[in-house]
């Protein structure tokens, strides 16, 4: 937790600081959850308005198995993103990417922060693959992805069903570490990297 927290400047000049999730943050967080239109809770795998379901998800962190880091503006939660991975087998080099970011902070960079913020953690974490899991008709959550570096590797028809009930196709996205850490690394030495 040394690492935090560090703030940093959205593409529109508002300061973000991100932090590594605590117990201490969860009220807030439900409340972020709960505040999120249903357009944007259609894909998520579980109820995140049902206070019990983010407890038991979010609850007691082991950060070896759950790294969930939040972005707040003027103290509020806009986003969280998480890498969820295996602690032992075959699976432990496997991270999966999960992201959620307020309506009003969308497309304006806080998305591409937390993903970079949790790569460099992939880093230390010894994952070499980070996977992200999207529903065929998230357009803009596959693009951002793939602005990131990921690429598609597998489509699943009909694989998933959203909250509504439509059966929907599953997209399996995914990105090398040792590859992106290339990118980063022009990324981290220009000018539009902006660490306060």
């Amino acid at each position: 937790m040394a690492d935090y927290p560090k703030t940093l400047e959205l593409t529109d000049g508002i300061m973000v600081t991100l932090e590594l999730l605590t117990d201490n943050d969860l009220d807030m967080l439900i409340k972020f959850f709960q505040r999120l239109p249903e357009k944007d809770r259609l894909y998520l795998r579980s109820d995140i308005t049902d206070p019990e379901n983010v407890r038991r998800r979010f609850g007691n962190p082991d950060y070896d198995s759950m790294y969930p880091v939040i972005g707040r503006v003027n103290g509020e939660i806009m986003g969280i993103a998480t890498i969820f991975r295996a602690s032992f087998g075959w699976m432990r080099n496997l991270g999966e990417v999960r992201i959620c970011i307020a309506p009003e902070y969308q497309k304006r960079g806080l998305s591409t922060l937390l993903v970079k913020e949790l790569f460099f953690q992939a880093l230390k974490m010894n994952i070499y693959k980070l996977q992200a899991e999207l529903m065929d008709t998230q357009k803009a959550a596959i693009t951002a992805f793939k602005h990131l570096g990921f690429r598609e590797e597998a489509i699943l028809p009909k694989h998933v069903t959203d909250i509504k009930g439509v059966r929907r196709d599953l997209v399996l996205m995914a990105l090398d570490v040792e590859d992106l850490w290339a990118t980063q690394e022009d990324y981290v030495l220009s000018p539009d990297f902006r660490m306060h």
